[in-house]
């Protein structure tokens, strides 16, 4: 009876270590849930919202709800967010002037990529459908007139936050 009582409480061990190990294949980035972190965002790209007269074009792609839960959108909208974080919101005195909020939000997007690194580096995802789309409609854009497209992608931060708020749930 005993050795069944060890058996019983080392196989509940076994799974309970399994299910961490699990949950750890990808940690869900604390500033994805940080109200502060959304208000910061909310101020940013608000600024840039205002100052933005092209509302019907967008630069991101299209998520549906459906595609932001399978098992590869997290890592899709984490290589759309390195770019941001690479040629979009990178420290730059003009920007940080025009949008006084961004480096609190940059800080906390390198913080969500920091963490998102391991598990998404495994596979390139950069030839995805998606991240070739955002990527031709920035430069494509970018070309003709830089500052407005970075500041329609910076009013579009917040977007593409909800899709990593949306697609990076721990998987267990």
């Amino acid at each position: 009876m005993k050795s069944l009582t060890v058996i019983a409480v080392m196989c509940c061990c076994c799974c309970f270590l399994l299910g961490q190990a699990m949950h750890l294949a990808r940690p869900r980035p604390k500033p994805l849930d940080s109200s502060s972190t959304w208000n910061d965002l909310f101020m940013m790209t608000r600024r840039a919202q205002v100052e933005d007269a092209e509302h019907e074009t967008r630069l991101l792609p299209v998520f549906t709800e459906v595609m932001l839960k399978e098992e590869n959108s997290c890592c899709v909208n984490a290589m759309m967010l390195n770019y941001y974080l690479d040629h979009i919101l990178h420290a730059d005195e003009h920007v940080d002037k025009k949008y006084p909020h961004i480096r609190f939000v940059r800080s906390d997007l390198q913080r969500v990529a920091n963490i998102l690194k391991p598990h998404c580096e495994s596979i390139d995802y950069s030839d995805h459908v998606h991240v070739k789309e955002f990527k031709k409609n920035y430069k494509t854009a970018s070309e003709q007139e830089h500052e407005k497209t970075r500041n329609k992608a910076v009013g579009e931060t917040i977007i593409l936050f909800h899709y990593l708020f949306e697609s990076c749930s721990a998987r267990n």
